[in-house]
């Protein structure tokens, strides 16, 4: 101090004062100095006396030094994650998992004991970082605990069938809904990307009954669907069937009517020709008549007459067929 203050130090006068001041509050303004890391997903949060002043990007950035001002670099782009109804223990690199009765059972809507273990991936609100900032404490544990909360609320809606079999996605899906638009009330600053449900079963004294009940309906849902599947092969050839009927029925319908109507007025066209002539009419139905019987037969014309012997031939081959 000697070497540096005016005088030899010998006297501590106002000037040496000024220079150690002036050196305190260089330093003090020096530690406003702050850096952004982009690599880390960090964006710079300016607080001047408690009230957030501005954002920053990345890079070298300055604020009021504490007290006056404070600066939060918090990971907004950093993916985090929660689990609910198991606890991971490490030691070294092994990575144990430890179930949490306290955390994992949860009473369902049909008054039945499920064991429910899931993820909850959520990340801190970019556009609005303040929130997390001023109101949250420890972000982690708030968005444990309300996951828990709504994953109980909406576990005491359904059934239990419902949680373990098919009904799972949908489960997710209103469990998500519902903790964003809890965390939005609580004003947490707090994005959930995805909530996923790693295991939903019956608790273990009775998760043998429970999967035989699952394997049942499976074999349940396997039957009918062999059902159906039959269902859908014969139900289309019968209706085939049945409009093939149908069709025949019209067609021979048509037919039968057709020939009464032909009938009808060749009838009708006789009659109106025997009103005409009835002698020739006669005759003309008479020849037609025998044409008809005598055509599929031998026949010998005899002119009565003319004074011949008859002589009638036998056919050969037809009294072979005969004495056969």
């Amino acid at each position: 101090m000697k070497n540096v203050l005016p005088g030899g130090g010998g006297g501590f006068g106002a000037l040496g004062i000024a220079i150690v001041v002036g050196l305190a509050v260089v330093g003090w303004l020096a530690t406003g100095i702050y850096i952004v890391d982009e690599g880390k997903g960090e964006v710079g949060v300016e607080l001047v006396l408690g009230k957030v002043t501005d954002q920053t990007g990345a890079g070298f950035n300055y604020n009021w030094p504490y007290p006056i001002g404070e600066v939060y670099k918090p990971q907004v782009e950093l993916q985090r994650e929660m689990t609910v109804g198991v606890r991971e223990s490490v030691r070294g690199s092994t990575v144990t998992s430890i179930e949490a009765p306290e955390e994992s059972l949860m009473l369902t809507g049909d008054e039945n004991i499920v064991d429910v273990q899931f993820r909850v991936f959520w990340y801190y609100d970019e556009e609005d970082p303040e929130n997390f900032i001023l109101n949250v404490d420890d972000g982690g544990e708030l968005v444990k605990a309300a996951a828990e909360s709504v994953m109980r609320e909406v576990v005491g809606k359904s059934n239990l069938d419902d949680i373990i079999t098919t009904g799972r996605g949908e489960l997710q899906n209103e469990v998500r809904s519902q903790l964003e638009s809890l965390l939005n009330d609580y004003r947490a600053g707090v994005q959930i990307l995805n909530v996923e449900i790693q295991e939903a079963q019956a608790p273990a004294p009775v998760r043998p009954a429970f999967i035989d009940v699952v394997n049942a309906g499976q074999d349940a849902e396997r039957a009918v669907q062999e059902a159906n599947k039959y269902a859908n092969d014969i139900i289309p050839r019968a209706e085939g069937q049945a409009q093939q009927v149908l069709q025949d029925a019209e067609a021979y319908r048509e037919q039968v009517i057709a020939n009464a109507t032909g009938e009808a007025s060749r009838f009708n066209a006789i009659l109106d020709e025997y009103r005409k002539a009835p002698q020739v009419t006669r005759e003309r139905m008479y020849l037609e008549t025998m044409e008809r019987v005598l055509g599929s037969n031998d026949k010998l014309v005899l002119d009565s007459n003319s004074g011949a012997v008859p002589y009638l031939p036998i056919d050969p081959s037809r009294s072979n067929r005969q004495g056969q």
